[in-house]
C-alpha cells in the first residue's frame, strides 16, 4: 500500500527511529546484539543495568515478586516477531506471547496481560508467575493507524486501560477513531471504548500523577512542531462530558486555541518522547531520538537533563521499591535512573 505525505511521519517507525540515532550519535554498534557501553547519568555517572539482553524492549511491568513482563519486537518491526517476556529475579525468561505486531504497549492487571499491537488492544488471561497464558483475544481491533506505532499501555488507579490510536486525515478531517486516547474497563470487556481526549496526532506515552494524566504527543510531519507534554485531569468514567482537545490537527503547531489543552513542556521537533512518569515535583520524559531522560517541573516549565547518552530510551516506569527505571530499546536493557 503506498502511504500519502500526510501518513508518511519524519521517522516511520522505532526501527527508522533506531537507524536516526546511531547516525546521528555516530555509534559504532547499533541493535541489541552488540555490547552498548554503560549508560551514564548526567555527569557521567554509570547507571545500574536491572535487566540486559533484552532485544528491542518497549513498554515493561516490574511484578512485586520482582519480576518483569517485557514487550519487545525481538526483531524488525514488520517481522510479527513480537514478544511478551517473563523476567524472574534470578535472570531466568519464559516467552508469554510471541508472534506479536509491533507490541509497543503492554500492562498486567489482576487476571490478565494486556498488550497493544499496530491496530488492536488484545488480552489473554494470566494470574502471575508460575500461572498458565491464555489465549490472545483482541479487546478492540480494527484500530486506525498512521504508520507510527500505537504507544504504551496505562491502567488508571480507578480500573481501566487507557490506549491511543494515531492520526490520520480524511477529507482534511481526522479519520473514525484516529487521534484518539481511549480507556476501557478492565472489569467490562464489553463495553465500548470511552474517549477520554481527541485531538492527538501520536499521543504516543501516558502516566497519572494524582488527579492529572500525564500524555506525551509526538508532533506532525507536515510542518514539524514542538514534540508535546500535557497535563490535564482524568475524565470521570461516569462523567459523561465530551473529551479533552489537544489540538490537532487545527491548533498545532499554532495556539493558545479556545477549548484546547495548552502543553505544559515543548521538545525539540523530532525528539519523540515516548517514556513519562511523574517524579515527585517534576515529570521524567524519555526522548528517544535525542538519547535524553529530562525533567520537567510538575506545573509545566524548561527541561532540565537527567540521563543522556542513551540509546533509543523507550519507556519509563517506577518499580515496587520506588526507584525510575529506564528501557533502552536499542541497547536491549532496562536500567535505573538516579533519584
Amino acid at each position: 500500500m503506498v502511504r500519502t505525505p500526510e501518513q508518511r511521519g519524519p521517522v516511520r517507525s522505532l526501527v527508522q527511529l533506531v537507524a536516526v540515532t546511531c547516525v546521528v550519535a555516530a555509534t559504532g554498534a547499533c541493535g541489541s546484539g552488540d555490547d552498548p557501553g554503560p549508560a551514564r547519568a548526567e555527569g557521567g555517572r554509570p547507571l545500574p543495568v536491572v535487566v540486559d539482553g533484552l532485544d528491542r524492549p518497549t513498554q515493561f511491568v516490574p511484578l512485586d515478586d520482582g519480576s518483569f513482563v517485557v514487550a519487545q519486537l525481538a526483531g524488525a518491526e514488520g517481522d510479527g516477531t513480537g514478544e511478551v517476556l517473563l523476567v524472574r529475579p534470578d535472570g531466568e525468561r519464559e516467552v508469554l506471547l510471541d508472534g506479536l505486531d509491533v507490541p509497543t504497549g503492554v500492562a498486567v492487571t489482576a487476571d490478565a496481560i494486556w498488550v497493544a499491537q499496530a491496530t488492536s488492544l488484545d488480552r489473554a488471561e494470566w494470574s502471575g508467575p508460575g500461572g498458565p497464558v491464555g489465549a490472545l483475544r483482541p479487546v478492540v481491533s480494527g484500530l486506525p493507524n498512521n504508520g507510527r506505532s500505537q504507544g504504551s499501555l496505562t491502567v488508571t488507579p480507578d480500573g481501566r486501560v487507557l490506549f491511543a490510536t494515531t492520526g490520520t486525515l480524511v477529507g482534511g478531517a481526522p479519520a473514525p477513531r484516529s487521534a484518539t486516547l481511549w480507556s476501557v474497563p478492565v472489569s467490562d470487556l464489553q463495553q465500548e471504548p470511552t474517549a477520554v481526549a481527541v485531538g492527538a496526532k501520536n499521543a504516543y506515552a501516558t502516566a497519572v500523577d494524582g488527579g492529572d494524566l500525564l500524555v506525551t504527543e509526538i508532533g506532525d510531519a507536515r510542518v514539524p512542531p514542538p514534540d508535546l507534554l500535557v497535563r490535564f485531569p482524568v475524565p470521570s468514567p461516569t462523567g459523561g462530558g465530551a473529551p479533552v482537545d489537544l489540538g490537532w490537527p487545527s491548533c498545532r503547531p499554532v495556539g493558545p486555541c479556545p477549548g484546547v489543552v495548552e502543553p505544559i513542556a515543548r521538545f525539540a521537533p523530532g525528539s519523540t518522547p515516548t517514556g513519562v512518569v511523574a517524579d515527585g515535583d517534576g515529570v521524567l520524559v524519555a526522548l528517544f531520538v535525542e538519547g535524553r531522560v529530562v525533567s520537567v517541573p510538575a506545573g509545566g516549565g524548561e527541561a532540565a537533563t537527567v540521563a543522556d547518552g542513551l540509546r533509543g530510551p523507550h519507556s519509563l516506569v517506577r518499580s515496587v521499591d520506588g526507584a525510575v527505571l529506564l528501557s533502552e530499546h536499542e541497547a536491549g536493557r532496562i536500567v535505573r535512573l538516579p533519584g
